[in-house]
């Protein structure tokens, strides 16, 4: 299997660069030939815009103008996307796999963000996630969703009173323009840990599909 020189993984809201090990190890073993970067940046203090940033800044200085597909869990796709609409000619920019990503904003964020704890625990970003206005197609990237569902009305959280992975809702996690996506019993914390969803992500870096 093939699929572009490096590999970007992005991690979410809350989490480092050390939750996204594993994939990182599995990911090497299936691309031998690309070198596999997990970024690492500070999701509870940064605004969308300023992480979007850094990220920019890391790309640009560890792909050295070759191509560079991302695997983005959850705030970490919705990141990848923001590069993309933002940030032309930084290197070119092949495909991208989210992992339980609000595409659509989450419901949980807008509702988290009415309170005074949960927006100094998790910051600024935490507002953003509640409403978000990316462009619905993206401008290099070919992307795949992998949505964690458990095609019930209860999904893993009842409270939701729709599907979801615990944390998002099963909608949420498509994008209308993406060019593939597979739904799964995967709850949303664990999505990076998962060999399941590590060879689906190998496959749509390799070929463009899940399948």
């Amino acid at each position: 299997m093939e699929t572009s020189p490096h590999i970007v993984l992005v991690h979410g809201l809350g989490r480092t660069k050390h939750d996204m090990f594993l994939l990182a190890s599995r990911l090497r073993a299936t691309f031998p030939k690309s070198k596999v970067h997990s970024f690492d940046y500070h999701s509870r203090r940064l605004t969308l815009t300023e992480a979007t940033q850094s990220l920019a800044e890391y790309v640009h200085k560890v792909a050295n103008d070759e191509p560079v597909s991302f695997i983005g869990h959850s705030l970490g796709g919705i990141l990848t996307r923001s590069l993309d609409a933002t940030h032309q000619g930084i290197t070119p920019l092949h495909r991208l796999v989210t992992l339980g990503s609000p595409h659509n904003g989450a419901v949980i964020a807008k509702y988290l963000a009415r309170y005074r704890i949960p927006r100094a625990v998790f910051g600024p970003v935490l507002s953003e996630l509640g409403s978000l206005s990316l462009p619905p197609q993206p401008r290099q990237l070919e992307i795949g969703c992998i949505v964690g569902a458990t095609n019930t009305r209860f999904g893993f959280m009842p409270v939701f009173g729709e599907d979801n992975d615990g944390l998002v809702l099963a909608r949420e996690a498509v994008l209308a323009s993406c060019a593939a996506q597979s739904s799964l019993m995967a709850f949303h914390g664990l999505m990076p840990f998962s060999k399941k969803i590590a060879d689906l992500s190998a496959r749509f870096l390799a070929h463009g599909r899940f399948e």
